[in-house]
């Protein structure tokens, strides 16, 4: 479970926060896609950025009780 913070060029931080889903390990992932980095929730929904427009990646593991 990972919570997902990406700082853009221009100042704006975009925040995924591992939200918890029932059922399963679940999770937030990052995978590169051409020109785009892809964000994809615990729902499977798919958030496309620019990777030219980001500065940083920030990906935090959130261990919960353990």
């Amino acid at each position: 479970m990972s919570n997902i913070t990406i700082k853009l060029k221009d100042g704006t931080t975009r925040e995924f926060p591992h939200q918890p889903r029932a059922g399963g390990s679940w999770t937030n992932s990052l995978k590169h896609e051409g020109a785009f980095v892809v964000v994809i929730d615990e729902w499977e929904k798919r958030t496309y950025i620019p990777a030219a427009d980001i500065a940083e990646i920030i990906e935090t593991p959130d261990r919960g009780a353990w």
